[in-house]
């Protein structure tokens, strides 16, 4: 017996050698085998440098593996280290658990033209050599029948049915380099640092924790970190992409627009909340934003916007609704061009094909390694049409439900360069701010604009109506101080004769019903003048626009008429610009060939209709109950600026003067007016036609007489307060356009109200006083 158990102890101790000897030594062999049959088994060359298992720890490591492509020579997929560790004692527990796996310095190069990769032939070779395809039936057949009626597979109950569990942890990737190149337009991404790190795999009901992050080469970083449940398959990730650089799409711009450059970069900081089984019933809320954006067009001139913002409060894509928090666009710049044939240049820029596909030596040698001597990918088999049942039809979309909070565009400038008229004409608007809040797709909401033009011009807009209804909306535009010398060059086209001086100052109210468009229009003109006619000119209008103007203007050099527009708005031949052009043109045929008209025009204003004359040089009348000004109230102002232009030496003051008793008790009556007015047309702001009304509003109407018994008296010193406010509004705003014309600066202009003894003392109109003194 004792020679039995002897023999036994031999035996065993020669196996346990021999399997330790296996271990050891097998990995060498392997080694020797894969790099020696590797075209054999996947039609490629492979190399491995070393491959060592520990018989005592059972570490598995790979030491430099490369599998090459189709040359023998280039690397297609390739890592530095690989390291499992396996636990097999774990095994007498029930689990079959890893407790690493270590790989660094992967790298990969996927290369795509078309449909193939460069990793085509290897799925085709092997799938030449597969005898597995019963195996790999057997075992599709059973993952589907354990998913649910969603087509999911649970894993956690594929998990529990096998006899024993699974335990992964600490799978770490580091140092990774990964390429995707389209051999077909030439475009490439590049991942850097490539990282992954999974502390444990879980196929139960808890979660597991993935982090992943790497650098793009041509600049930006991400990060994403994923938790998953196994057991309900609910699932959260978080993405923080900074600065990633937007040139690495430039290959695929050029199969939509024609263009020169494009840069910039995205930002994302997102989190998505949902489930694998409803992937659209995922909530998604973060921040998106894109920064320096700049697209050059083929001409060398650019589009773009310093940053886009968007806060998305919540997104739900299987719901179709969608709450924004904010949406801000600082610093863009755009332009528009107009051709002679009709075309802009966003037309050019939209032309398609116009970029070449790009060309080399490289890329040719690139598309060898994916195409290789595989067939035709542009040729395929044609397949029988099949006939939807009515199962298969997409169910109806949900209504889009979505909310914008706030809406906000700033600091953004815009230049119109018209090349289809005799001169081209170029125009730059700055300053162009849009706001807008609760603005969501159906319910009306307003969205008010403001913009600068040159020489202390300025635009004021106010829309409101609802995203999906275009064809109706209500909007109001407000234009002030507008120099119409910019716009001499339309005035040549249309009428031969250039424009050399003018203010403008426009109204329009719009109301647009189904794309009806009914538009009350009041234009009003200061000092507008223009130059002998070109004899060279063709103009689309034969006006006399000289003896027109002369005849237009009243003893003040000042011009006002009302251009009602209306019609379809969808009908091609449709053109408030060609309407407006008419209306003037036929008002200043008619008075040009009213004799009447120009012989009382003569006689009431004589020779002060020729040139510009308000009255004394040094003073500017003024309706000391209003907080703005008229165009030629502006317009002399700004005359006044030309001393200190020509002499740097020279300050004008400007003092205003107003009795405060009487201006008192004129904008009581203002105010009374105004309110009742509000009242009665049941409004809360008011617009320049609004005033308009007020002011052409008798004293003795009788609704207004009636709503002066219901209010009773008013607070005096109340009101002496909100003329005294006004008062340092028409300050602030004269000082505001005073300040962009030419050669004035802070030092050589003060505009103040006259200190309070000599408004007292003062009589006759309001006004403001100029005075000139020596710096």
């Amino acid at each position: 017996m004792k020679k039995f158990v002897k023999i036994a102890a031999i035996v065993i101790a020669v196996l346990v050698v021999l399997v330790i000897a296996t271990l050891k030594f097998a990995p060498g062999i392997v080694r020797s085998y894969v790099v020696g049959h590797s075209e054999e088994l996947i039609g490629r060359k492979v190399a491995i440098q070393n491959i060592s298992l520990n018989p005592f720890t059972f570490k598995l490591e790979i030491d430099s593996l490369a599998v090459f492509e189709k040359d023998g020579e280039t690397r297609f997929v390739a890592f530095d280290k690989f390291r499992v560790n396996v636990d097999p004692l774990r095994l007498f527990t029930g689990t079959a658990a890893v407790s690493e796996i270590y790989l660094k310095g992967l790298y990969a190069r996927v290369l795509q033209h078309e449909d193939r990769f460069n990793f085509s032939d290897i799925i085709e070779f092997v799938a030449k050599g597969d005898t597995t395809a019963f195996d790999s039936a057997m075992v599709a057949d059973s993952l589907a029948a354990k998913a649910d009626s969603t087509g999911m597979v649970n894993a956690v109950e594929i998990a529990d049915e096998l006899p024993f569990s699974i335990s992964v942890e600490n799978i770490v990737f580091e140092k990774g380099n990964i390429i995707y190149q389209d051999t077909k337009i030439g475009s490439k991404i590049q991942l850097d640092d490539f990282s992954i790190s999974i502390p444990a795999v879980y196929l139960s009901n808890k979660q597991t924790d993935i982090g992943v992050s790497f650098k793009f080469a041509d600049g930006g970083d991400l990060n994403v970190k994923v938790l998953a449940n196994a057991a309900t398959n609910d699932f959260h990730v978080g993405v923080d992409l900074r600065k990633f650089a937007l040139a690495c799409g430039k290959p695929y711009l050029n199969d939509f627009i024609n263009y020169k450059d494009f840069s910039g970069s995205l930002s994302v900081l997102m989190d998505i909340d949902g489930n694998l089984n409803q992937i659209l019933a995922s909530n998604v809320k973060g921040t998106v934003s894109l920064d320096d954006i700049v697209l050059t067009e083929t001409s060398g001139r650019t589009l773009g916007v310093n940053h886009v913002g968007v806060g998305i409060a919540s997104a739900n894509v299987e719901k179709n609704e969608f709450r924004i928090d904010s949406v801000i666009v600082d610093g863009g710049f755009a332009h528009l061009d107009l051709y002679k044939n009709g075309k802009t240049n966003i037309d050019v820029l939209l032309k398609k094909g116009s970029a070449d596909e790009p060309d080399s030596t490289q890329l040719a040698a690139d598309q060898q390694l994916v195409l290789g001597d595989a067939p035709d990918s542009t040729t395929t088999e044609a397949k029988p049409e099949e006939t939807a049942s009515p199962a298969d039809e997409t169910p109806k979309a949900k209504p889009l439900n979505a909310k914008i909070n706030k809406l906000l565009v700033q600091n953004t400038t815009a230049s119109a360069t018209d090349h289809s008229i005799t001169k081209p004409f170029n125009y730059t608007v700055k300053a162009i701010t849009v706001k807008g809040s609760n603005i969501n797709f159906d319910t009306p909401c307003t969205i008010n604009v403001n913009a600068s033009f040159p020489e202390g011009g300025s635009v004021a807009v106010k829309y409101k109506g609802a995203l999906s209804d275009i064809g109706t909306m209500d909007a109001y535009i407000s234009v002030k101080n507008l120099a119409l010398k910019h716009f001499s060059n339309y005035s040549h086209h249309f009428t031969g004769y250039p424009i050399s001086a003018g203010t403008l100052a426009f109204a329009s109210e719009n109301k647009i019903k189904n794309f009806e468009l009914d538009s009350k229009n009041v234009i009003d003109i200061y000092n507008i003048d223009v130059g002998d006619k070109d004899p060279e000119s063709d103009p689309e209008f034969l006006v006399p626009m000289k003896v027109g103007l002369y005849i237009l203007k009243d003893k003040d050099d000042k011009i006002e008429f009302d251009v009602p527009v209306h019609g379809n708005m969808k009908d091609p031949k449709f053109s408030i610009g060609k309407i407006i052009w008419t209306t003037v043109s036929n008002l200043l045929i008619k008075v040009a060939l009213s004799p009447l008209k120009m012989v009382g025009n003569l006689a009431t204003t004589g020779a002060g209709a020729i040139g510009i004359d308000l009255g004394k040089n040094d003073e500017i009348i003024i309706d000391a109950t209003r907080a703005s000004f008229t165009s030629e109230q502006y317009a002399k102002a700004s005359k006044m600026t030309e001393a200190v232009a020509k002499d740097k030496n020279l300050k004008l003051i400007f003092t205003q003067f107003y009795n405060p008793r009487k201006t008192t008790e004129a904008y009581k009556t203002i105010k009374l007016k105004t309110d009742y007015y509000k009242k009665s047309q049941g409004k809360d702001k008011l617009t320049e036609l609004d005033e308009r009304a007020i002011a052409d509003m008798s004293n003795s109407d009788e609704g207004f007489q009636a709503y002066l018994k219901e209010i009773g008296e008013i607070d005096q010193k109340a009101l002496r307060k909100e003329v005294a406010a006004l008062a340092e509004t028409r300050n602030q705003e004269l000082l505001k356009v005073l300040q962009q014309q030419k050669g004035v600066t802070k030092k050589n202009i003060t505009v103040i109200t006259a200190p309070a003894d000599k408004l007292s003392a003062h009589r006759g109109k309001a006004l403001y006083k100029v005075t000139v003194d020596v710096q």
